[in-house]
């Protein structure tokens, strides 16, 4: 987990215990846009992934390997 996540969950945690609704909102969007974040990166990932995989390989050399 990320040090931004452990901050966001002692903040949720505290304000939960405090009973503050405005600063759970606010911590809950917050979590929400790093999640999202995490998730794009997936999604790049996976499409790169996906791509390099899919690309033609050329035919393979029949020359000896460099030592």
């Amino acid at each position: 987990m990320s040090p931004q996540m452990l901050g966001l969950a002692a903040e949720l945690i505290e304000a939960e215990a405090d009973g503050d609704a405005v600063s759970l909102a606010a911590i809950a969007w917050r979590l929400l846009g790093e999640a999202g974040e995490g998730l794009a990166e997936i999604g790049r990932l996976r499409a790169a992934i996906h791509s390099a995989w899919s690309r033609p390989q050329g035919q393979i050399s029949r020359a000896p390997a460099a030592a």
